[in-house]
């Protein structure tokens, strides 16, 4: 029996390694912008505890050293928490352009594997109709065996009866 052979399975497998590079390089960005977001957030707690320490020491006497030093601590907090929305915001660019190379990508491994199904159900009707006819010779040469034995039987059957 015959064996389906995809023509162009080497371009579709180089395809499906494609995707993949493009997947992991879309997952890589978006690791990277989880581990910025969480870094934000670790930030954006500091602030708020810098802002509760400095609250706790407005109580009693106040010591201007100690809230200048506060002051420009939840400064450079701040500043880094800017940096790090700022590098949050230029990684959405990436992620546009590496959403769209992975989703264009799958686009053109589907196409293949969509040309793969179509060619294989086309070699499956052949395969069908050539058994269709293989059948159908075969069904056709036995009839025909038969109808030549019952004519060999029924000529035997004459020339037994007739002296």
């Amino acid at each position: 029996m015959a064996r389906f052979r995809f023509a162009l399975q080497r371009v579709l497998d180089r395809r499906l390694d494609e995707e993949e590079v493009k997947r992991r390089a879309l997952a890589a960005i978006e690791k990277k912008r989880r581990d910025l977001e969480d870094s934000l957030r670790a930030r954006q707690g500091d602030i708020l505890a810098g802002r509760d320490a400095w609250r706790a020491q407005l109580v009693g006497t106040i010591d201007p050293a100690s809230l200048r030093h506060h002051a420009s601590a939840s400064l450079g907090l701040f500043r880094k928490a800017q940096r790090t929305v700022l590098e949050i915001a230029s990684l959405e660019k990436g992620m546009t352009k590496a959403r769209a190379e992975a989703v264009e990508a799958s686009r053109a491994r589907r196409t293949l594997e969509i040309l793969r199904d179509q060619r294989l159900a086309a070699f499956r009707a052949e395969l069908d109709r050539r058994e269709r006819v293989a059948l159908d010779e075969f069904g056709s040469n036995l009839a025909q065996q038969q109808k030549q034995q019952a004519t060999e039987t029924a000529r035997e059957q004459e020339q037994e009866l007739t002296p």
